[in-house]
């Protein structure tokens, strides 16, 4: 079994002992016993040798240690104060889904174990563990990404760069289970005095970026959705599909696996307004506002069937406690869709959404500089670089 390289940030392998013996214990009994144990631990494991070391990232216990991590860690955010962090800092912080359903306001207690981000960088998207990061360039010319594991504290180095206009990049990041690849996708301006977008792909480990080929008549002409959504193996965005009388909104989804993209439409009533996707209870979901006068959040029941889509909510702005020309984003569905959970950031917001009980209630963020971010966060053990 080969050593995995150090970490980019300097933190892999650091400390290692010299003992390079092996337990007596054989291996597949060690990857059952150690796929139970929390990823905090198995850092401290390393230490012990460079056996130890090593075999932390056996791929078999890498690979046995993601199924069997719990799953109801799905809040991600950013949090920093004036005061309490220095300038510029934010540090990540997770919440249970299950506890934010019980008690709203838990989801910016302060537990002591945020973990530093990256200064200038943007979170593009989570999967497996792994966090995407992307930098934009000054001028708005260049973009980078990089991958980072906050549970082992890993990183990889800085992707190589990628020519934008404007600073425009549509961005999403997801695994292609069938060749067990990251992969982070673009939609970037090419050229925009003619409004050209093209589609590039970058896999983590790899030292370029690739194009994807793509024709005028079946690609859109218009990303409305800055990051898109991991579901299913594919990425989603809210496009615009056509141009003048025949434009319509769509859900631009892209096939990790064959590299393929394809349009579904949205509900029927979806066309004017503000829509968003997102992901919940493993389901495609759409958030959509009317004209600033309701709220309405559908759940595709089967994925890329377009009779499936399924209204669960429709809120009057009349019951919230914000003014119309601010935008509540989803934040936790129930697994039975009775409750939802929304975050206005403007007004430090969360409305807790009930429809069994035709319940609407609101709770303060007491903290004025948070940014909540809903994703299928799990710690693990996956490498965010290539050790071959």
């Amino acid at each position: 079994m080969a050593s995995p390289k150090r970490g980019r940030d300097g933190s892999g392998g650091g400390g290692a002992g010299t003992t390079s013996a092996s337990p007596t214990m054989p291996d597949d009994l060690m990857i059952e016993i150690l796929s139970r144990v929390p990823v905090k631990a198995l850092m401290r494991f390393r230490c012990v040798s460079k056996y130890w070391n090593s075999f932390v990232f056996d791929p078999n216990l890498v690979k046995l240690h993601l199924q069997r991590s719990p799953r109801d860690n799905p809040i991600l955010y950013t949090l920093s104060e004036y005061g309490e962090y220095e300038d510029d800092a934010h540090y990540l912080h997770q919440s249970s889904t299950q506890c934010l359903l019980q008690n709203p306001n838990s989801v910016v207690g302060n537990d002591g174990d945020g973990i530093l981000v990256f200064v200038d960088y943007d979170i593009v998207g989570v999967c497996n563990g792994l966090v995407c990061l992307s930098r934009i360039h000054a001028n708005l010319d260049e973009i980078w990404v990089r991958f980072w594991n906050p549970a082992t504290r890993l990183s990889s180095d800085e992707s190589p760069s990628c020519y934008i206009e404007c600073g425009c990049a549509n961005m999403a990041f997801g695994h292609d289970a069938s060749t067990d690849t990251y992969k982070v996708v673009a939609a970037v301006m090419s050229d925009a005095e003619c409004h050209k977008l093209e589609l590039i792909v970058h896999d983590l480990g790899d030292d370029c970026w690739r194009e994807i080929p793509t024709t005028d008549a079946d690609f859109p002409s218009e990303f409305l959705q800055t990051k898109g959504v991991f579901l299913n193996g594919t990425l989603n965005w809210v496009t615009v599909l056509g141009t003048g009388n025949s434009k319509s909104l769509v859900d631009f989804c892209f096939d990790l696996a064959s590299e393929t993209y394809t349009c579904f439409k949205l509900p029927n009533n979806a066309e004017e307004g503000f829509s968003e996707l997102g992901a919940f209870g493993g389901c495609l979901c759409l958030s959509h506002i009317y004209h600033r006068e309701s709220f309405a959040f559908w759940q595709m029941k089967e994925f890329g069937v377009h009779q499936s889509w399924t209204l669960l909510m429709n809120i009057s702005y009349h019951y919230f406690e914000f003014p119309r020309y601010l935008i509540p984003r989803p934040l936790c569905l129930s697994e039975d869709g009775n409750i939802l959970i929304l975050v206005c950031h403007a007004e430090y917001q969360l409305v807790c959404c009930n429809r069994r009980h035709s319940q609407i209630e609101h709770f303060e963020i007491p903290h004025k500089w948070i940014s909540l971010k809903s994703t299928d966060y799990v710690q693990s053990l996956v490498l965010p670089y290539r050790t071959t």
